[in-house]
């Protein structure tokens, strides 16, 4: 009889749970290697890249229509007369005055019956106190054009702005590291030596303090960073040779490209308390903003939210420089005119005032009848030469830029510009040796007329106001655009109609004149060469301006000082312009007033005779030709 063998019962539930593991295991492989085929067919890796790089990537939360909500609103009402004399009362009635949808469907809707309503909806949109929730929602629903006319609003809730993406703001490396290697891969021509030079010297600082206490480390006791003693020098050196080259269209290009605006906004956000760098921040967007092609760059990055907030500063500089931004980015604005690096928008900054509604949509042009422009002398700046004078203390009502504050309460309808350069008393104190073959006044008045070209100066009348050195060059761009081909420069001559000359060394200053000794050892630099007394630049400038004078009708109005200027540490007092060298022109008024060469550009109040003769002079203008007593005749 056969024997057979005895089977291991034993053994068989082990064979089957490894023969069911290892088959699962080979299911689930093969399910996920088809998952992963799927997905890849239906959204490639460079659409996922592309959509990690924008700003506004955000999950938008949807809600109720306006219609529903209407309906839902009428469902209440049960008797008709009522509900009829509700709906005749409007929106309000329906509690639709202040919905964010309501508003944001008229601000969108291109209907001429919600025309009339915008600048309202706006308003009320832009300064409604929504809950950060809401207003966030708010954000999320404003494209570019409406976020930037928001911004452009006055105590805007700046909740209505989206902040970039908490994941692009990780630092991955030092803010100096980071500006450093962005400016290693911009190509610097010989034209931009300022951009190099500054360059240059950051690396120079950063390269010797780099040691162990240079890096960043965290304070457990205060809970923040230590940052090193001079970050604050090196990042300002960087930002201003970025400032230098993001005038062109090329290097704003590789800026962008290579995440610099997202750089600049964690620097203004890590640094809000340094009004220099935020500034210098600000600068480089507007810049940058003149370029249509980058717009929705920087709404992404979150700047519109960073500077209606700078829009509203106490600080005329910053101010200044964040309206310039906004207002080159606005659309219908940049029909009439853009603003590079060397004029400012005084006025109308913001898109809630009576001069911006009065935009004309047939011509493409502004309804403002007139362009009043200052210009600032050696050492001033736009941001601070304007500023009202503080003998008698800063109360409630000062400001900080006059011009700006004033003129558009007295004096509807005008658009207020200043231009702004950078000059210097001595090569040893100028901020890059180049200044020293751009600082000749020609070359000076020949970029100011680029700028006032892009602004559209020249398309309306014309009152210019100079300082000091603004007042010659002022007289040089003027001589300069009448020899022009160009027929824009030359429409500016034609509407320029008054002048008003603030202590205007025509035939030079004494405090300009150095002995061979002191001009040796003070290097002066050539705006002061230029200044000196008896100067040939001077002299051939004031027969061109003369007879300028001669085929056109301007009118002039010169004020003079006639007290001595305190200088400080010293403490010596000086006469910077002799009253016969502010009198120089003989033409049109002379004023002489006991104040000294820096409070005359700057009034006490509405009521100082400067301010009032500047009214005065705008309101000539504007009623019909300049007085004949301000105009030379031939």
């Amino acid at each position: 009889m056969r024997k057979y063998r005895q089977v291991k019962w034993k053994n068989l539930p082990k064979s089957l749970g490894l023969t069911f593991l290892f088959g699962s295991g080979a299911v689930l492989a093969y399910e996920i290697l088809c998952l992963n085929r799927r997905f890849s067919s239906l959204l490639s890796d460079s659409a996922l890249e592309k959509e990690r790089q924008k700003g506004d990537c955000y999950i938008t939360i949807s809600q109720p229509t306006v219609e529903a909500e209407i309906n839902g609103v009428i469902s209440k009402f049960t008797d008709v007369e009522h509900l009829m004399e509700t709906l005749m009362k409007g929106p309000a009635s329906l509690g639709l005055d202040t919905n964010p949808w309501h508003l944001l469907r008229i601000l969108k809707s291109e209907l001429p019956s919600h025309a009339k309503e915008h600048p309202k909806a706006l308003k009320t949109l832009a300064t409604t106190n929504y809950n950060a929730g809401l207003s966030q929602q708010i954000a999320q629903a404003c494209d570019f054009k409406l976020s930037v006319k928001l911004a452009r609003t006055k105590n805007v809730n700046l909740n209505l702005f989206l902040r970039p993406p908490a994941y692009l703001l990780l630092p991955s490396e030092a803010i100096e590291d980071a500006l450093n290697n962005i400016l290693k891969k911009i190509p610097v021509t010989h034209q931009q030596t300022c951009a190099t030079y500054f360059f240059r010297i950051a690396q120079q600082i950063t390269s010797k303090h780099k040691d162990d206490e240079y890096y960043l480390r965290w304070d457990p006791d205060t809970a923040g960073i230590i940052h090193p003693r001079n970050i604050i020098q090196i990042v300002e050196l960087y930002l201003q040779a970025l400032l230098q080259l993001s005038t062109t269209l090329e290097c704003s290009h590789l800026m962008v490209q290579n995440g610099l605006l997202l750089i600049l906004w964690r620097i203004a956000n890590m640094f809000d308390k340094e009004v220099v760098l935020t500034t210098l921040c600000a600068n480089i967007v507007a810049n940058i903003s003149l370029f249509p092609q980058f717009h929705h760059q920087i709404f992404q990055s979150g700047w519109l939210g960073l500077l209606a907030e700078f829009l509203g500063s106490q600080y005329a500089s910053l101010n200044l420089a964040a309206g310039k931004a906004l207002v080159n980015m606005d659309q219908n604005h940049r029909k009439y005119g853009v603003y590079d690096r060397s004029i400012y928008l005084l006025h109308p900054l913001y898109e809630d005032t009576e001069d911006t509604r009065k935009f004309d949509t047939r011509q493409g042009t502004m309804k403002w009848d007139m362009d009043v422009v200052f210009v600032h002398g050696l050492l001033g700046g736009v941001g601070w030469t304007w500023r009202q004078s503080d003998l008698l203390g800063k109360n409630a009502d000062y400001t900080d830029c006059w011009p700006r504050d004033w003129l558009p309460a007295d004096i509807p309808n005008l658009r207020i510009l200043g231009i702004d350069y950078v000059t210097s008393l001595s090569h040893w104190k100028s901020r890059c040796p180049d200044d020293a073959r751009r600082s000749t006044i020609t070359w000076r008045a020949d970029q100011v007329l680029l700028s006032l070209k892009l602004a559209g100066v020249g398309r309306r009348p014309v009152v210019w106001i100079g300082h000091s050195m603004g007042g010659i060059l002022l007289k040089q761009l003027l001589v300069n655009a009448s020899k022009s081909s160009d027929c824009e420069l030359q429409n500016l001559v034609k509407n320029t109609k008054a002048l008003l000359m603030l202590s205007v060394p025509h035939d030079g200053s004494s405090v300009a004149t150095l002995n061979l000794p002191a001009r040796f050892l003070l290097l002066p630099s050539v705006e002061v060469e230029e200044l000196r007394k008896g100067s040939s630049v001077l002299g051939n400038l004031n027969l061109e301006f003369k007879n300028l004078l001669s085929h056109y009708p301007i009118a002039v109005v010169s004020v003079v000082e006639t007290k001595p200027t305190m200088v400080q540490p010293w403490g010596i007092e000086v006469k910077f312009v002799e009253p016969n060298s502010a009198d120089l022109l003989s033409s049109g008024e002379v004023h002489f007033i006991p104040v000294d060469h820096y409070e005359i550009c700057k009034p006490l109040n509405r009521k100082s005779f400067i301010y009032q003769r500047l009214i005065k002079l705008i309101v000539g203008v504007r009623e019909g030709s300049p007085p004949k007593s301000l105009v030379q005749t031939t």
